[in-house]
């Protein structure tokens, strides 16, 4: 693993063979995300994006918890005067999805202690989530007089219903791991301290497939969520042929009658 920005970076970013790595490295503010952390994210998914080598993310914290949110007093200010500008270029990809354009690639949080407000939000925003036993999640926006900015109100009543999301984001609740997995916002519980693992586990499953197809496919599984049915279809007819005659479906089909493991070459 070689480290790519310093220990004191808010965010350290790292290679591990085929997938980013991307690590909150505030613990003594409980990873909280200040725009030094929401601009490296910002990099870090955008690297990932337009990366031919790399293919899947995995984001976790550094210390006793994943994320507690955002450091108010560092970007509630600045995002009063710039909004999303205050961490996000044109053109760059957003963590959260929503003020600019999506990753291309997958992302898998890894969480545990607590995952809350921008922590659960980055959560929401990544494709799967693998929890430790004794994550806790909560959206505490309300609680502090302000409310979600990141997509909670938007993406959390859908993972997990709307009376569990409404007591999470209106009154400040909480939810575990358990009860998180059960919903299907958690793929995956570990033991405490294998959470990272367990996400890194689940990548290098994602990286052996084929990046075209794996792309394809998350493409047309977001689009069906903002766009819905008939602009997934609409997707399907023109990517569905764009895939079937890459040079990753023939050797799919050759591994599977060669009965031997397919390599990818993303092309």
């Amino acid at each position: 693993m070689s480290q790519e920005a310093g220990q004191e970076a808010a965010v350290v970013v790292t290679e591990v063979d085929d997938i980013l790595v991307m690590r909150l490295n505030r613990p003594r503010v409980k990873n909280a995300l200040n725009r030094e952390a929401l601009r490296i994210l910002v990099d870090a998914y955008t690297r990932l994006s337009n990366s031919r080598e790399l293919r899947c993310g995995v984001v976790h914290g550094e210390g006793d918890v994943f994320c507690a949110g955002l450091d108010l007093a560092d970007v509630i200010p600045a995002s009063i005067e710039e909004g999303a500008n205050t961490y996000l270029k044109p053109g760059q990809c957003d963590p959260f999805r929503l003020y600019g354009p999506a990753c291309s690639k997958p992302v898998i949080s890894a969480v545990h202690g607590r995952c809350y407000t921008a922590g659960l939000e980055l959560t929401l925003a990544a494709d799967m989530c693998v929890a430790s036993r004794d994550t806790q999640f909560g959206q505490q926006e309300t609680t502090r007089g302000i409310f979600p900015l990141g997509g909670a109100t938007i993406r959390l009543p859908k993972a997990i219903g709307w009376g569990s999301a409404m007591h999470c984001i209106l009154a400040g609740g909480q939810f575990g791991a358990e009860e998180a997995h059960r919903w299907g916002l958690v793929q995956v519980v570990t033991e405490p301290g294998e959470q990272l693992q367990g996400a890194l586990d689940l990548a290098r499953e994602v990286a052996k497939c084929a990046p075209l197809a794996v792309q394809a496919a998350l493409a047309n599984a977001r689009l069906a969520q903002t766009d819905g049915v008939r602009a997934a279809v609409d997707h399907i007819r023109t990517e569905g042929r764009r895939i079937a005659l890459s040079a990753d479906a023939r050797e799919g089909m050759m591994s599977m009658m060669e009965r031997r493991a397919a390599k990818f070459a993303g092309c």
